[in-house]
């Protein structure tokens, strides 16, 4: 703040053209030079009055003149830094998120096209899985084992050997790059018509066969009565078609190579390519929080899903 410094700077282009061409024409004699340095050095000779020992013992140097003498850059950084070290402090806290969501936001239909996935996934496996598993559960057909045993047999292969089948079979119908890739491949799981049967065979007999008398039809009995006092479980199955189809990667980038079908897992893969891995720490992050807000706001009906079935 001592160091005075001059206000009338020339920021207009015209003006510093101006300038530049006059100063060519004037002689060097009748030049000065005026910056930050100059003026720090014309301030430490006023202060320690031309003496360039007094000026040594004081700052601990060995400078040979006065124009050796550097400005003390670190000093008014570290002033400016404590001067301003909230807004600093919450720059480097939140910039690496803005640029996540500037990105998503900007490139392609990452958020749409993830939206829509999760919708039909969620929606095809709440309606395909409990069908299946209410028709095994409640026709005791001699086949019902053989085909339970068929579904956990898939289970024993991971995804990846089915991918190719999966991709040739969507390129010969023509499904390539649509949300039908997407979700017809994934529409339903072995596991989840075990476990959907399992609790349909846990619901009381009494139950249907009142309905019978009353007059009630098998789909009165499967929605209003089988639907019903199942919604813990369904939760589970909406959560686990939820998780799928949400960090779905590999077979979503496969399938949909057109970036405007791109889900936000292949745009946070892309993101990975060029940016920093501080970056790519912040949009992991962004990206947990919706699996972590729907499990937050369904964990009451998850745990009576799992605590209903022992009490019964």
């Amino acid at each position: 703040s001592q160091v005075s410094y001059p206000k009338d700077v020339l920021h207009v282009s015209e003006r510093l053209v101006d300038w530049n061409l006059f100063i060519r024409q004037v002689s060097g004699k009748y030049l000065s030079i005026v910056s930050p340095e100059t003026r720090w050095r014309d301030f430490l000779r006023g202060k320690y009055n031309g003496d360039l020992g007094v000026l040594n013992r004081a700052h601990g140097a060995a400078y040979k003149s006065f124009a050796e003498v550097p400005m003390p850059t670190k000093e008014v950084d570290y002033a400016e830094m404590l001067k301003n070290s909230r807004q600093i402090r919450w720059e480097f806290i939140t910039r690496n998120y803005k640029m996540v969501i500037q990105y998503f936001l900007l490139h392609g239909r990452a958020l749409y096209n993830t939206f829509v996935y999760i919708v039909l996934a969620i929606l095809i496996a709440l309606t395909v899985t409990p069908s299946a598993a209410y028709a095994m559960s409640r026709y005791k057909l001699p086949s019902t084992y053989k085909v339970l045993l068929f579904f956990l047999a898939t289970m024993a292969f991971p995804p990846m050997v089915t991918t190719i089948p999966n991709f040739l079979l969507l390129k010969r119908l023509g499904l390539l790059n649509t949300f039908w890739a997407l979700v017809l491949p994934t529409m339903t799981s072995g596991y989840f018509i075990f476990l959907l049967k399992g609790f349909f065979d846990s619901l009381p007999r009494e139950l249907y066969e009142a309905a019978m008398i009353d007059g009630a039809g098998e789909w009165v009995m499967f929605w209003n009565i089988t639907m019903t006092l199942s919604k813990p479980i369904l939760a589970v199955i909406a959560l686990g078609a939820f998780t799928a189809a949400y960090g779905n990667f590999m077979f979503a980038f496969i399938v949909n190579q057109d970036q405007r079908m791109w889900t936000l897992m292949v745009w946070l893969y892309q993101l990975q390519q060029f940016s920093h891995q501080s970056v790519t720490f912040a949009a992991l992050i962004i990206a947990a929080i919706p699996t972590f807000l729907v499990f937050l706001f369904a964990q009451n009906i998850i745990l009576r899903g799992i605590v209903v079935p022992t009490e019964k």
